[in-house]
């Protein structure tokens, strides 16, 4: 297959332009609230998604940019009262404490019909809206502080707690997606897993650590000037430094990376449930899927991409872009996270934080 991946973005961008039509005259004039991530994540929605939409639809698309906890607030302070957004972008973990606080609706896959091309795994098995990505944390390292010491390049999970990195790692805090990724990965090394995460606790406590981030971009500006040699990292962010030239590689480890999702949902209490679906069914669609991989390198969910993406492989190793790939990875049960998650933050400040 000849040419670039923008290329056959911009194929699909053309075909899914003209097969809108004229619709977006159809609709009486409205806007749909939408609550996303922000920053470029946020600029590839609208360029790739919301303008798509638009033009299908005549309907606007009006961002509104947090963090997931922080939209997750909004809506359990707004129950009872309008709801904030029509539609919400959340974390996979963050989803699972909205369905048990009532603010998310179930999706009617009648008119999601971009759910049947989905991986299995993206389905929400109560119902609840789709992932429309993957991303999975994994160890990102200095490539010259490793060079230097003689240290190899990691391949397992344990190989954080190499003597040789004593006061070189720099871990995720709990508040973070990375972080809690890393709990489990270290639950599971030491005999437990998301049921048992106080396993992990154990392992982490441990671990002679340098310090600990509560932003990716504390450990985007210390991994790569050598601060920090060795962290657990998200894929997305950690190719971001290393296509900057940065001296930064990315692993998966052997026991495989932890592999969470962006997911969208409808909000209880939306004025616009019908058009809410219809977005999300747009967001789907495989243009808006591959152009957010493209510009931003995580995983898309609609699996019609993987034999397009296999063919650009400088471009799809950053990201879970196969079944095959999924199969090595672990997806936690973050309903079970979530039954232990107060136990184990108590036990993350005593015997990690404040050790």
């Amino acid at each position: 297959m000849k040419g670039t991946i923008g290329t056959v973005a911009g194929a699909l961008i053309v075909s899914l332009a003209l097969s809108a039509g004229s619709r977006g005259e159809e609709k009486p004039e409205l806007t749909l609230k939408v609550g996303n991530y922000g920053g470029l994540f946020t600029g590839t929605q609208r360029k790739y998604a919301a303008d798509l939409f638009t033009r299908r639809t005549g309907i606007k698309v009006q961002y509104i940019d947090a963090n997931p906890a922080d939209h997750l607030a909004k809506m359990i302070a707004s129950r009872g009262r309008e709801a904030p957004y029509d539609v919400v972008y959340l974390d996979v973990d963050v989803q699972a404490n909205a369905a048990k606080a009532g603010v998310i609706e179930k999706v009617d896959p009648g008119a999601v019909t971009n759910l049947q091309f989905l991986y299995d795994e993206a389905k929400n098995k109560d119902g609840f809206g789709p992932g429309l990505m993957f991303y999975s944390t994994g160890i990102a390292y200095n490539t010259a502080k490793f060079k230097e010491a003689g240290i190899p390049a990691p391949t397992s999970w344990n190989d954080l707690w190499d003597p040789r990195l004593a006061g070189k790692v720099m871990l995720p805090d709990l508040s973070t997606a990375m972080g809690r990724s890393f709990l489990i990965a270290a639950a599971r090394l030491n005999g437990g897993d998301e049921k048992n995460l106080s396993k992990g606790i154990e392992k982490i406590a441990q671990l002679k650590y340098q310090s600990i981030y509560t932003s990716t971009v504390q450990l985007e500006a210390q991994l790569p000037n050598g601060d920090v040699w060795a962290a657990p990292m998200v894929d997305g962010r950690a190719w971001g430094l290393v296509d900057k030239g940065a001296p930064v590689a990315y692993v998966r480890p052997k026991e495989g990376a932890i592999v969470e999702m962006g997911t969208l949902d409808v909000v209880k209490g939306s004025k616009h449930p019908k058009e809410a679906l219809e977005y999300i069914n747009t967001v789907l669609d495989p243009y808006p899927q591959l152009g957010q991989a493209y510009e931003i390198p995580y995983g898309p969910t609609n699996k019609l991409l993987a034999p397009v993406l296999e063919h650009y492989p400088d471009v799809s190793k950053k990201f879970i872009s196969s079944w095959a790939e999924l199969k090595q990875a672990y997806l936690p049960d973050w309903k079970a996270y979530i039954e232990n998650q107060d136990q184990i933050l108590d036990l993350w400040n005593r015997q990690v934080v404040h050790k």
